[in-house]
């Protein structure tokens, strides 16, 4: 369809002197907050103390030099997922390469289970009070998964 007349705005055409004002360099900048997370109801077992305690010990695999403690994953307990960790006590140490290989390989996550008693087994022969109490409550867990498996 063929224009027969001009174009009429339907917006007046702003003063450039008010644009002038409003250039970026002449806003003032406004403070942005980060947004705020709620309050997660987060009760899991966490212990700075036993995690590096965790990370002392040898490779749960391989037995060298342990660097990360592993939070166990993929075995359907639902200790974690969707963002979310294991708690402290189903921790175990591993050496980096270990550490990448459970990540990698979902074979080697079904040996988590034994490796975590061995893990247990020893802190509770290091730690007593709470600590040791997380720990001879997450042997129950261990125990009541695998016998309903």
């Amino acid at each position: 369809m063929k224009r027969t007349g001009p174009i009429k705005r339907k917006t007046p055409i702003q003063n450039r002197s008010e644009l002038k004002t409003k250039a970026p360099m002449n806003r003032k900048r406004e403070k942005r907050s980060a947004p705020r997370r709620q309050a997660a109801n987060d009760n899991r077992w966490r212990s700075e103390t036993y995690l590096a305690w965790v990370r002392q010990q040898p490779c749960a695999r391989c037995g060298a030099p342990a660097d990360d403690a592993h939070h166990v994953i993929g075995l359907g307990w639902q200790l974690s997922g969707m963002g979310l960790t294991a708690p402290d006590n189903f921790a175990l140490p591993v050496c980096r390469s270990c550490h990448q290989d459970v990540h990698r390989l979902p074979e080697l996550q079904r040996y988590q289970p034994n490796w975590l008693r061995w893990t247990i087994a020893r802190g509770v022969r290091q730690f007593g009070g709470d600590i040791g109490q997380a720990l001879r409550e997450a042997w129950a867990f261990i125990d009541e998964k695998e016998q309903a498996a």
